[in-house]
This record gives structure tokens, sequence and C-alpha cells, in this order.
């Protein structure tokens, strides 16, 4: 059995501990939980005047002073017994006591082994919200990321967890949640304040990880609110109307409310909880300076939690600020089977190369074969790099397949599509819908990535080069999920063979790779019918294609080995060869400034020569060369321009 050893030196330093609790704290995967209530609400004699106000207002009674819920503000609307001008002095005198004595203390790591699983009802857990694990969720064992972490966490402990996705840390931090809630209530006047606050990356997980909540809740009389960018801010002043205590919520939503709602930032004084989900991604997503704000609005004494798959340079920069000095670190990813090269393991999974003249044709087969392959059961993902060009083969896809020419016949669902340049509530009822079918094709951004979780999807065809090796093994990782069999394929470019060296440690199975040239044989068909499907696709969607298709490219010219001119004629050729058109897009000169382009020869600027439209790309051009509504227009016939559309 392993032990993992916890310092008491910083409660003893802040005088907070009796003399019986600086011994070390031995914990392990299958500790008693014989002390669990006891210890997170009991309180000693010495520890009585010290500790009551903290446990009026969530923090447990008899522990180290931590960032619970701060005692409420000055303002009338949240006043309690305490004078406020002491109130603020005992934060201050608190928050600085322990920057001065304990600030260069390391996090202490946790390594608790598997054992044969704890069950939840050994859990100090409230007798309603075991009620929602048995009769809603139906589970009896915590999974091995809760039973690595739930303990620890409901012991009073501020907590970075190392977890993947599909582990079910949802739970793992929403349930210590629900229990501070319940076992702390509002008190007085305090009928308004925000208890909970989760931050999501995305707002899909954001959705998701409300869902979760509603189910924790069904016994409980609390209630959750979640706020994400894409949905009108006025519907969420709406919300604000009524009691909200779990807030889940995307950091640039958050930053909105707290710039131009009246109260909000108010409202933000009676957090108890903040948790920050899928951290690293938090990081990626550029959120780091929102988060670093949105914290300073927070009391400074409340409990906080981190689940992170990693732990990047930024993250680490947050958590000294967002989790106490002396908060445990418990990693769930050693040997879980699920972390960035396991997950690739579990995965059949290959590569392969295609020229543009013959992308099109290649997603189509190969996803026509996956349907026929398993015709009564199929969950099949997507992948391309950017929203536009995910609209653009949800288009291809369905005007080839829904054609009276379709290898797979009438008799299958529509290709869905979810990406940022979807409505919030598209994209809600979209996710819903994939989530539950038994056979549906998703056609997805990175939005879908991770996070989200789809259960028994079976294949994955990522189109085009990722970001990164982490973010191939993140959307790999949608399926092989709850062990159960996936298979991944992995489509680059042949200009984009450099990004094999990112992941050839990886177990690559020929036999994937081969499926491409195999289904098009299959289907020989298709390179016939694949064009005509082309032509039913939207001359708007081609045009913002081209668009997105040469910012997306434009950031990796270095990895490309081009330069801006090789760029512009890669991408003309893109237009013509994939997108079916007779000359690249007009863009709009602001955009081609934006991109760095402007003076690279092959462009076409909107409005700088007559024959090519005076519209943006945004816009269909018609028969005649004319701009359609705000249109860059285009040529009546197939053949390309012998200048390239040069200015």
């Amino acid at each position: 059995m392993q032990y993992a050893f916890v310092s008491g030196l910083a409660a003893w330093r802040l005088g907070t501990l009796s003399t019986s609790r600086i011994a070390p704290i031995y914990v392990t995967s299958m500790e008693s939980s014989a002390r669990g209530r006891q210890a997170r609400t009991g309180r000693g004699p010495s520890q009585k005047r010290q500790t009551s106000g903290d446990a009026r207002n969530g923090a447990p009674s008899g522990s180290l002073p931590h960032r619970g819920v701060r005692r409420p503000p000055s303002s009338s609307s949240f006043g309690d017994d305490t004078p406020p001008r002491r109130r603020v002095r005992t934060d201050e005198t608190l928050e600085a006591s322990i920057s001065a004595s304990m600030k260069s203390l390391p996090s202490k790591e946790l390594h608790i082994p598997e054992g044969d699983g704890i069950k939840f009802e050994s859990l100090p857990i409230h007798p309603l919200t075991m009620r929602a694990i048995k009769e809603v969720f139906k589970y009896e064992t915590c999974s091995p990321v809760q039973e690595r972490t739930l303990p620890i966490i409901l012991k009073g402990k501020d907590v970075l967890a190392k977890a993947r996705t599909g582990t079910g840390k949802t739970i793992a931090f929403m349930l210590p949640v629900i229990e501070t809630l319940v076992e702390h209530p509002r008190i007085g006047p305090d009928r308004v304040s925000i208890r909970a606050l989760i931050l999501s990356p995305t707002r899909e997980l954001a959705y998701q990880i409300e869902a979760e909540a509603k189910k924790l809740l069904t016994f409980h009389n609390l209630t959750t609110a979640c706020f994400v960018g894409g949905v009108g801010i006025n519907k969420d002043i709406a919300r604000l109307k009524s009691r909200v205590d779990i807030l889940v919520a995307t950091p640039g939503r958050m930053e909105d409310h707290i710039k131009n709602t009246d109260g909000f930032k108010n409202r933000l004084g009676g957090v108890h909880y903040l948790v920050l989900d899928e951290g690293d991604h938090l990081m990626d997503q550029g959120f780091k300076p929102a988060i670093d704000r949105i914290i300073l609005c927070l009391p400074k004494v409340r409990r906080s939690l981190c689940f992170s798959a990693t732990v990047p340079q930024g993250l680490s920069e947050v958590l000294g600020s967002a989790l106490r000095y002396d908060h445990v670190t418990v990693d769930c990813t050693e040997g879980d089977g699920l972390g960035d090269t396991h997950d690739a393991t579990k995965v059949r999974q290959g590569v392969a190369t295609v020229d543009l003249e013959n992308v099109n044709v290649s997603v189509c087969t190969v996803i026509a074969a996956e349907m026929m392959n398993n015709p009564e059961e199929y969950k099949i993902i997507v992948f391309l790099p950017t929203a536009r060009q995910a609209q653009f083969f949800a288009e291809l896809l369905n005007a080839w397949l829904s054609a009276p020419t379709s290898p797979v016949g009438r008799n299958h669902p529509e290709v869905l599509e979810i990406h940022s340049r979807k409505s919030m509530s598209n994209r809600t009822k979209t996710s819903d819908q994939f989530r539950s079918a038994k056979r549906a094709v998703l056609v997805s951004s990175d939005v879908s990535a991770r996070g989200v979780d789809y259960p028994d999807v079976s294949f994955v065809l990522q189109v085009g080069a990722p970001s990164s090796r982490e973010q191939y093994v993140h959307r790999l990782g949608r399926t092989g999920r709850a062990g159960k069999a996936g298979r991944g394929l992995l489509m680059l470019h042949d200009f984009e063979r450099f990004f094999f060296d990112n992941v050839k440690s990886l177990p690559m199975d020929k036999t994937v790779g081969d499926e491409v040239p195999q289904a098009l044989a299959r289907f020989p068909e298709a390179l016939a019918t694949v064009p005509d499907a082309l032509d039913r696709v939207e001359q708007q969607t081609k045009e913002q294609t081209y668009q997105a298709w040469l910012g997306f490219y434009n950031s990796s010219l270095k990895s490309l080995r081009w330069d801006k001119e090789d760029l512009v004629l890669k991408a003309a050729e893109m237009a013509s060869l994939q997108l079916g058109l007779d000359e690249p897009p007009a863009l709009m000169a602001k955009t081609v400034g934006m991109m760095g382009l402007k003076g690279v020869p092959g462009l076409r600027i909107a409005g700088r020569n007559e024959s090519f439209g005076g519209g943006s790309a945004r816009g269909r051009g018609n028969n005649s060369g004319q701009g359609g509504r705000g249109g860059g227009g285009g040529g009546g016939g197939r053949g390309r321009s012998q200048h390239g559309g040069r200015n």
C-alpha cells in the first residue's frame, strides 16, 4: 500500500489547528470514512471563536482556513453580524499571513492506489444526493478518478486533479460543491449571491456540466444557471432576477457580466466554491487574463478545485491565486489507460495522405464505407480545422448521400454539423441529437474535440493536420471510450506530411490507412458523383471555406516551409481542385491586411477590378460575374483564369 504525506505545518504556523492535528496526515485509497462528516463539521474547544464564522459561511470547522466563502461584503444586501471593517481586516490578515509564511511551499503530490472500488454510500454525502446517484445516475461504485479525489475533496482540501475527460470528473467536483452548499444554507439577507462558480472552456462543456449538476440536484432545493456566449445576454439578466446557487459559465461571458451587468460583481461576493474544469484547455483558449480578472472579484476565503489533464505554465500561474498554498495534487492519469499515449494506444488508428484533387471523394467514400460496414449502428465524427471547412464537408456529404446515386441509399440520417458559426441553441440541439442517436455522422470543428462526452463513437476521421499532437489525441479520444472499441483515421494532405513526425511514436495500423484506397475502389462511381454533389454546395460556403483555409494555413507557414506566395498559390489550387471554383474568391482589403498578405500576388481584392465584382467574399456571385449581396462574384465558365486572379 502506498502513502502520501500532507504537511500540517501550514496550519500550525497560522495557529488554527490544535497540536494534535500538526501530525502528518496519511491518505490511502481505502481510508476509512468513519471520520467523514465529523471531520468536516466537528469543532474543538480551542477552535470555537476562530472557526464559528467560517463554519457559517461554508468553511469546514476545525480545519485550516481556506478559500471558502468570504464573509459577506458590507453592502446592506449581504450583511451579517460582524462589523464590515473588522471583516475586511480579518481576511487581509489571513491572506498576509499565508503569503508571508507559506507562499514558497509547493503542493504535495498524492498518489493513491486503486482499491476494489469505493462505493458512494461509504462517502459522507447527503441522503438526497445519494438518492440521485442511485436513482438518477444508477451508480453504486466510484470511477477511479472519483475514488482518488472525492475522499480528499470532502475533507475540505483545495485540489488540483490531473484527470482526463470521460473519467467521471464532473461528479468528482460537483458532488463536493453540492455538499458544501447543502450543509451551509444561505444566511439572513444573503438571498441573491452566487454560491458556486464553475468555469468551462467551451459552451458545449458548460451545458454538459450544468446537465450533470441538475441530475445531482434532483431532490435538492438548489438552482443552477449556465451563462455562455452565443446566447443573448438579456436571457442571462432575466435569469439573474431569480436565485442562482451554482453558475456554470465560460470566462468570456463572465467578464461581460462583470463589466456590464449591474450588481453582478457584488453577487460574486458570496461564492463558496470555484472550479476550473479542463484547466489546460482554458489556457489553450487564451482565457488566462480573463480568469485572473474573475478571481479578483471572488472572495479570498473560499474553496477551489481545478481538473486538468496537464498543467501548462499558464495554468500554474493561475493556480497560484486560485488554489490555497497547501492544495493537494492528485494525479489520476498515471496508468489510467486514458492518457496521452495510453489513450492513443487503445484505439486502432492509421494515417493516409491524399492530394487536394482527391480529398472530397476520399472523405465521402470512407464515410460511406463505414456506414455500410455497420448499417444498424454507427457513430462517426469528422473533424476539420476550421468552422467553414466543417460547414463545407457537411453540405457536401449531405448532397452526395442524399442523391439518387448514393451508395448507402435513402435510409440514412442527415449529416449533422457543429461549429462556432452555428448558434448556441443549434449546437446544443445538434449535440443532444448526436449523443442520443444510434446511427449518426457529425462533422465538427474542434468545439467537440475535448470535454464533451459522446457515447459509443465508433469512428473518428480527422481531415487535415491538427494544430498539435495533443489536439490529435483529444480528437481521437472521442472514440474507444468506456472500454469500447474504436477506430481513428488521420487524412493528411500531401503537403502536410510533416505532421506525421508528431504521431509516429504512436502505434499506427497500416490497415486503417489502407481504408482510403479501398473505399475508392469500392465506390468507383464516386469519381463522377462527388463532383456532381459539389455543384450543389452553396457558393457562399465555398467562398467562406477558401478564406478560412487561407487563414488557417497562414499560421503554419513555418511547418509547411512556405512563404506567403506559396500559400496564396496553394490556396488558388485548393479553390479550383477541391471547391470547384473558376478562380479564387475576392477578399476584403481589410481581411487581407489582417492576414498579413497585403501586396502578395495572386490574391483578388474586392472592388479593385470591376470584372471580379464589388462585394466581399461572403456573398454569392451570379453567372454574369456580378457580385451578389455582399458578394465577390464569380465568372460564368468552368475554366481557370490565366493570370490566377492577380490584381
